[in-house]
């Protein structure tokens, strides 16, 4: 849902926060859509894959519906699933306001509502915004498609194994693992 033609990132920032969260794209205030049951299984799958590793690594930190600051482009939005390099991140500590550090590797669970001219702007900004990697990872079709920078896309489905390098050294997800986590 759009609230309002245009709106300036000052405006924006002035709103309260509400769920569901609004992001800002192109002067635009957006609702996110409304995740379901297979996005919020798909998402606690990888949260929990993630921290399993960056216990261990200490390579990054992962988090979820943390809202996000482009200044540039005046783009506010939560992705999914954020992780974002301890050696840009500094002490976790708690901060008002937006986190103005970008995930260096963002993912994104497309919901039912997903629309694709909204999802084509969104992927256009994190690529324009240095972040380093996205994944979209679309539950109906069972496939991620990996996005970096100055690259085509690349789609993998199960049982194909993706990594996040270089973004994280050595982690990697198991697609069929990840998919049939939606019929356990």
């Amino acid at each position: 849902m759009v609230l309002k033609t245009r709106t300036t990132l000052a405006e924006f920032l002035a709103l309260p926060e509400t769920k569901p969260y609004l992001e800002l794209m192109d002067g635009e205030v957006i609702e996110k859509a409304m995740p379901n049951r297979i996005h919020g299984t798909l998402v606690a799958v990888l949260l929990q894959l993630l921290r399993n590793y960056l216990t261990e690594s200490r390579e990054a930190r992962v988090h979820t519906e943390v809202r996000h600051l482009e200044d540039d482009e005046d783009w506010v939005f939560f992705p999914d699933v954020s992780v974002t390099l301890r050696s840009r991140t500094g002490p976790a500590i708690e901060h008002d306001g937006p986190e103005r550090v970008l995930p260096d590797l963002a993912i994104e669970v497309l919901s039912p509502e997903e629309r694709p001219g909204r999802l084509q702007r969104k992927i256009a900004h994190y690529m324009r915004s240095g972040v380093s990697i996205l994944w979209v990872i679309d539950p109906a079709d069972e496939k991620l498609t990996v996005w970096r920078p100055g690259a085509l896309p690349q789609d993998y489905a199960a049982p194909q194994v993706v990594s996040a390098a270089p973004v994280l050294s050595a982690f990697e997800l198991d697609l069929q693992a990840l998919f049939d986590a939606l019929r356990d």
